[in-house]
């Protein structure tokens, strides 16, 4: 198991070193602190790994060492605060970022400062028995509350506010983002416990898959602004005037125009449908009979259309900057639907402009 170990935590530090370059190298695309943040994380992880990999060998790692270890259960609060730097950075929330700092960070970080420095007498538990025997024992039972409240604080990201008008990251990526990180809580709350070997080595490939996700998507597939996104003004435009439009298709209009709805990365046949108090097979035929399209197809052009009307107005403008506009936050998903609508891909049909 050990070398097995090893040979992840090599394959994890080097990548960890090669992702946190990446995304410093490119950090200043983004307008905010974002990939800083990221890059500066991963340095700090991979640092940790490689420190694993001398832990390992010396055997004091979790699995070698007592349970509810005291530098297993107080260090780990320090890690966990640095993961919510990175999503509350892109999600932009509307709420002040010191307040959510303060409300997420202060009662970890208090329980860190009664767990280190206070110089608490920490029983050793060498079983989950011992565990069972002191559990009336401040110095225990303040440990396990320590794992639980760090199990449940990853869900606390699913509570942040997020404004796809502000964020230039998919709501999807931020969940899959909370996921992984509660799910690396959940295997170091069981790792505490049960001092298992197979739950370390899958601990680490979650790890690695989690940081080269976020890179990944950093790098190939965010879409990025240079600032939050302003207002923009409404523009004037007649959506097949020529059809016929029946009660059902108004208010499918008036939904998705309002507030400029179509620009809303959310925006999908389940919202229109629950907003109208109807159901799929009408709302699909309404888009049929007064389009000739799907929704996802109506939608795709509506925004496409938007796009390259803006780059014909003003070829000056950021590419990036009109499909966030648009309501994209994929750069693959936004070049692959402008080629195929328009034939080209984005920067021919700037260049064919001038």
């Amino acid at each position: 198991m050990k070398y097995i170990a090893s040979i992840l935590l090599v394959i994890m530090t080097v990548g960890l070193v090669i992702c946190g370059i990446l995304l410093w190298k490119r950090r200043r695309e983004t307008g905010d602190y974002s990939r800083t943040i990221q890059a500066l994380f991963s340095w700090v992880s991979a640092f940790f790994a490689g420190g694993f990999i001398v832990r390992t060998w010396s055997e004091t790692t979790t699995v070698d060492s007592t349970f509810l270890a005291p530098e297993h259960t107080f260090v780990p609060i320090l890690v966990q605060v640095l993961f919510f730097f990175y999503p509350l950075e892109v999600i932009r929330p509307i709420v002040s970022r010191a307040k959510v700092y303060t409300l997420l960070f202060a009662p970890l970080l208090l329980m860190v400062f009664i767990g280190i420095c206070m110089g608490i007498d920490y029983t050793p538990l060498y079983t989950l028995a011992d565990v069972w025997q002191h559990l009336g024992e401040f110095n225990v039972w303040f440990r396990l509350f320590t794992l639980v409240v760090m199990l449940f604080y990853g869900f606390s990201l699913f509570l942040v506010p997020y404004d796809w008008r502000r964020s230039s990251a998919d709501r999807k990526f931020i969940m899959a983002y909370a996921l992984g990180f509660c799910l690396l809580g959940v295997l170091h709350f069981f790792i505490q416990f049960s001092h298992a070997y197979v739950l370390v080595l899958i601990h680490q490939v979650v790890w690695m898959a989690f940081f080269f996700g976020v890179a990944y998507y950093e790098l190939c597939e965010r879409l990025i602004v240079a600032a939050p996104n302003k207002p923009v003004a409404p523009e004037e435009k007649e959506i097949f005037s020529d059809s016929h439009r029946d009660e059902l298709w108004e208010r499918i209009v008036q939904i998705i125009e309002d507030n400029e709805g179509w620009r809303n990365p959310e925006l999908n046949m389940t919202f229109i449908t629950t907003q109208l108090f109807s159901n799929r097979t009408y709302v699909s035929e309404a888009f049929k009979r007064n389009t000739g399209m799907t929704f996802s197809e109506y939608i795709t052009k509506r925004r496409i259309d938007y796009v390259a009307e803006e780059l014909r107005r003003r070829p000056e403008s950021n590419i990036q900057d009109l499909f966030i506009d648009a309501g994209y936050r994929h750069r693959s998903t936004a070049w692959r639907h402008f080629h195929k609508l328009k034939g080209i891909s984005p920067s021919d049909y700037l260049e064919s402009l001038k």
